[in-house]
């Protein structure tokens, strides 16, 4: 007994004081962090603009965020990827910059924390039902901006949704950028699934090919959404290694990385948020994914668009191929066409070159915005 007492005094009374002291210096330089964050991201500008509102989209309340140093500016709607990964919350410094020339809107679409929805039985969430959202928000920007048309931007899942959107309403559209360009949901994956095993094959990396071969050819049948899920977990995991999803980073360790330190410092995420990141896809969610079984919109809207068409594309980008989207590129027939490369990146651009990511949006996009631009 007297042995446990001098246990407990002189071993496990520091261990708890080191934990609780450790603990609260974590939290004093994460707090730390998210106020100077906060204070670089204040608007100090009388016709600044910086608002979080829910609006009503299709009978149900979501989040939106807009921003700007000068509400003059043209409005970009920036449509986040996933699907169900909004960006709301760490794009504080990344999207900071565009501020300065855009009156910028992001939204977390219909399924995530921010933006929770229930389906009904027969109402499912749907590829089409987000597109008459899109379509609705913008219409709501209209009056509430007072504007006439925005430049749609889609990151990843967003540009696929930012396809329907131009088809369905290019009146609403001043100018598209597809950033990461996804044009079908099992091809695309099945050409990640080519171009990793012939990269494994080559350095004999007996892992990544062991686990690719042992995928079957056909995909699981449509309503199975844990088998496809398992599926598209397999044939992404591999991505971060070749340097194929994040290409300009020091180490494949995302704990390293902005991506982390943004989310860590992030003035706009509290400790639910951050959870919510890491609980997986919400039942709206898997209900989109299980729509968008089989659909590629290379097929669907075929090659003709009514609006300026942008692609930025990584180079080294196997989340979305770059090898289906640079042939895709090739066929389209719009008012205006350019392809940017940024031969330094794969899939997530907007952090791997920011600065030519700014210049590009500013140089190239931003005259189309502003209605200054003549097409082609």
């Amino acid at each position: 007994m007297k042995i446990a007492r001098m246990f407990g005094r002189y071993l496990v009374l520091p261990f708890l004081l080191l934990v609780v002291g450790a603990t609260a210096g974590a939290w004093f330089i994460v707090d730390t962090g998210k106020s100077f964050n906060d204070d670089a991201n204040w608007f100090n500008s009388p016709q600044g603009i910086d608002e979080a509102i829910m609006v009503s989209l299709g009978g149900t309340d979501q989040y939106v965020r807009i921003r700007s140093r000068d509400k003059a500016n043209p409005v970009m709607l920036d449509l986040h990827g996933g699907p169900g990964s909004p960006q709301t919350g760490v794009s504080y410094r990344s999207l900071r910059p565009l501020t300065e020339y855009y009156t910028l809107v992001e939204w977390d679409q219909r399924g995530t924390p921010r933006s929770p929805y229930r389906s009904t039985q027969g109402n499912p969430n749907s590829y089409d039902l987000m597109v008459a959202d899109t379509v609705e928000l913008i219409e709501y920007l209209q009056t509430h901006l007072n504007i006439e048309r925005v430049t749609l931007v889609g990151h990843s899942w967003g540009s696929m949704l930012g396809l329907g959107v131009i088809k369905k309403r290019p009146d609403l559209i001043a100018a598209y950028v597809g950033v990461g360009q996804a044009l079908a949901w099992n091809a695309g994956f099945d050409e990640s699934k080519r171009l990793l095993l012939n990269a494994a094959r080559k350095t004999a990396d007996t892992e990544t090919i062991n686990n690719l071969e042992a995928l079957q050819d056909e995909w699981p049948p449509k309503g199975d959404v844990d088998g496809f899920m398992e599926r598209i977990i397999a044939i992404q995991a591999p991505l971060i290694t070749y340097k194929t999803s994040i290409h300009a980073s020091k180490s494949n360790n995302l704990f390293t990385s902005d991506l982390f330190s943004d989310s860590l410092f992030s003035p706009e995420m509290g400790l639910q948020d951050a959870l919510s990141m890491v609980a997986g896809a919400s039942k709206a969610t898997e209900e989109l994914m299980n729509d968008l079984y089989g659909r590629d919109f290379r097929k669907e809207f075929g090659t003709t668009y009514q609006v300026p068409m942008f692609i930025f594309q990584g180079d080294h980008d196997w989340q979305t191929p770059t090898s289906l989207v640079g042939p895709w590129f090739e066929t389209l027939e719009a008012p205006h066409k350019e392809y940017v490369a940024f031969e330094h990146s794969a899939h997530i651009i907007i952090n791997e070159q920011p600065g030519k990511y700014l210049h590009q949006m500013v140089t190239r996009v931003r005259p189309f915005s502003l209605g200054q631009s003549t097409t082609d």
